[in-house]
């Protein structure tokens, strides 16, 4: 398959590079409709009810951490956020239409729902969420793909099945910095951040998924960056 035209389930299960994604927000330069606009009308989602175009549900084969981050991505990139009912507590459904319509009732007991509220995904999105509505940025601000380095001297976007996916959301003089590992070993990388919003020795603050603070540091070349440490499939938010 063309990798400028892999979807973005694909990309955040490790399974496609992510020259998609870079693509095609390069291209939204050329739109007729404004960011404002794109925010508000561009609808983003990794799974739907229809088959035929998809191998089921997002969550079918995908650990709880990949799915968290990819709607963790979907809530804190450009564009209206789209969940598909199920896809918040790991339903798997694959297969034929009513296979990944899944109910979340029964009708031997009327007042009653299956929804999980107590599960790990559930949970951890709804904070993520909570994060986006603080975050002006992650509403409204421009988004940035990040280049990113392992020695912290050569930087570039990444590329392959395995790497951190980050981008920033900007607004008036405030960066949010998004990062994904996508893949399901551990990773140490150097993200680039904005040089006239940070400068060396500043912190920024980890907002998601605990608290805590990475410094920025200069490359050779003058790149501002931080550092990070991601375990497997982790899912970041630094201010």
């Amino acid at each position: 398959a063309d990798p400028n035209h892999r979807p973005l389930r694909e990309v955040l299960k490790g399974q496609a590079g992510p020259e998609t994604l870079f693509n095609r927000l390069e291209a939204q330069r050329n739109r007729a409709l404004n960011r404002g606009e794109l925010g508000r009308y561009l609808v983003t989602f990794v799974d739907n009810h229809d088959t035929f175009w998809q191998p089921g549900r997002f969550s079918n084969g995908a650990t709880d951490k990949q799915v968290i981050g990819a709607i963790g991505y979907l809530l804190c990139a450009l564009g209206t956020p789209c969940i598909y009912y199920g896809t918040e507590q790991g339903f798997e459904g694959t297969g034929g239409d009513n296979n990944v319509r899944e109910a979340m009732f029964d009708t031997g007991d009327p007042g009653s729902n299956l929804l999980n509220s107590d599960c790990t995904i559930y949970k951890e999105i709804a904070k993520i969420a909570q994060v986006m509505r603080s975050q002006e940025p992650l509403r409204f601000g421009r988004m940035y793909y990040r280049q990113i380095s392992g020695n912290g001297t050569n930087f570039d976007f990444p590329y392959g099945t395995a790497y951190t996916l980050a981008f920033s959301r900007i607004l008036c003089g405030s960066e949010v910095l998004i990062a994904y590992n996508v893949s399901s070993q551990a990773r140490s990388d150097f993200v680039v951040v904005d040089g006239s919003i940070h400068k060396p020795g500043d912190t920024m603050n980890i907002l998601y998924p605990a608290p805590g603070t990475v410094t920025v540091q200069t490359a050779p070349d003058g790149t501002q960056f931080v550092p990070l440490n991601l375990a497997g499939n982790d899912f970041v938010i630094l201010r």
